[in-house]
């Protein structure tokens, strides 16, 4: 199969699951198409020297995200205005995910929108397994804090 005709048949199975995994960590849907975008058009220029494009793809999208991300800062508010793609479901995800930090929100969604473990976790954000499941669990603890004041409020 040519090269561009692999990374056509990524994009076309695992666009929306990685767009929407970039979008809660970044919380801006033009950084998420950004990202995407960017990591994507290299798979195409790289060619040949990926062996696995989609894992190639999600690692690069992030990792340019992060560049994004570090540019602006702090991730933008989430303005659900804007995002006509995002059902109440999605924006109660990211609602949540909102008092996290960065790699808290990258770890979170990898695990939960990628469906990926903590091993290939720590390889794509090169990492260590152990420091994905402290990071994850923290993460846990903070939503679980998040959910149980919302409950009392």
């Amino acid at each position: 199969m040519a090269t561009s005709e692999r990374v056509e048949a990524v994009y076309r199975s695992a666009h929306p699951k990685i767009w929407r995994a970039l979008l809660a960590v970044a919380g801006d849907p033009d950084l998420a198409s950004d990202a995407e975008s960017e990591a994507f058009a290299q798979a195409l220029r790289r060619g040949a020297a990926i062996d696995d494009v989609e894992r190639w793809v999600w690692k690069s999208a992030f990792r340019i995200l992060d560049g994004l991300l570090a540019a602006r800062r702090r991730p933008a508010p989430i303005d659900h205005d804007t995002t006509p793609t995002i059902d109440s479901a999605d924006a109660e995800f990211l609602s949540m995910l909102g008092d996290l930090t960065t790699q808290q929100r990258q770890i979170v969604v990898l695990r939960y929108v990628g469906q990926f473990n903590a091993a290939e976790i720590a390889e794509l954000l090169d990492s260590s397994p152990g420091s994905v499941r402290v990071q994850l669990h923290r993460a846990h603890e903070s939503l679980r804090s998040s959910l149980t004041e919302g409950k009392t409020a």
